[in-house]
C-alpha cells in the first residue's frame, strides 16, 4: 500500500471541508470566506498543487490571506515547508501546524493501528493459554474465519484482523 502524501491527504481534505466534491478553485475561494476552517487547508493546498499564483489573484480583497499565501510559497519554494509546518514555525498561525498533525495522524494510522494488534495478540496468545480456550471455539462465538484467526496469531499477520475484532477476541478471552 502507498503511504499517504500531504498533497493527497489536502487533495481530500480541503473537499471534505467544502462539502463539495470539487477541485475548481474559484469555487473553493469563495467558500472559504463562508467557511473558516477551510482557509488553511486550501492555501496549504493551492501551494502545493502550484495553484498559489491564481489563488492570491482570487483573494486579491483579502492581504492577510495574500500575504500568508506569499509567506506559504516561500517556504515551498525553498523546500521548507513541510519541516516548517512540523516545527511550528513561528512565521506561521498555529492553525497550518493543526493540519499538519493532522496529517501525520493520518499517515501513521496504519502502523500505529498494526502495532495496536500486535499487542491484542500477545494478550490473547496469553489468556488462551490461561483460560484454556480454543481457537476453533474463538473463531466460532465471535463468527471469526478460522483461517484468518490462525494467521493473526500463529504467523503474526496483524492485517488478519481489523483492529476492533482483534480488541473483541481480547475482551472475549478476558470474560471467558
Amino acid at each position: 500500500m502507498r503511504q499517504l502524501t500531504f498533497r493527497g491527504y489536502l487533495d481530500s481534505y480541503v473537499r471534505y471541508l467544502a462539502g463539495r466534491d470539487t477541485r475548481a478553485l474559484s469555487q473553493l475561494a469563495a467558500l472559504a470566506r463562508t467557511e473558516p476552517r477551510l482557509t488553511e487547508p486550501l492555501l496549504l493546498w493551492a501551494v502545493k498543487k502550484g495553484h498559489a499564483a491564481r489563488l492570491s489573484k482570487l483573494l486579491a480583497g483579502q492581504s492577510d490571506l495574500v500575504c500568508e499565501l506569499k509567506t506559504l510559497m516561500a517556504l515551498e519554494r525553498g523546500g521548507r515547508l513541510e519541516s516548517a509546518l512540523a516545527a511550528e514555525h513561528p512565521q506561521l498561525r498555529p492553525e497550518y501546524s493543526k493540519v499538519w498533525r493532522s496529517y501525520v495522524a493520518r499517515r501513521d494510522a496504519p502502523a500505529r493501528d498494526a502495532q495496536l494488534k500486535l499487542e491484542a495478540r500477545r494478550r490473547v496468545l496469553a489468556l488462551e493459554f490461561v483460560k484454556g480456550v480454543t481457537r476453533y471455539r474463538m473463531a466460532k462465538d465471535l463468527g471469526l474465519n478460522p483461517g484468518n484467526l490462525h494467521a493473526f496469531l500463529a504467523q503474526v499477520n496483524p492485517s488478519k484482523l481489523s483492529l476492533d475484532r482483534a480488541l473483541e477476541l481480547v475482551n472475549y478471552l478476558e470474560a471467558a
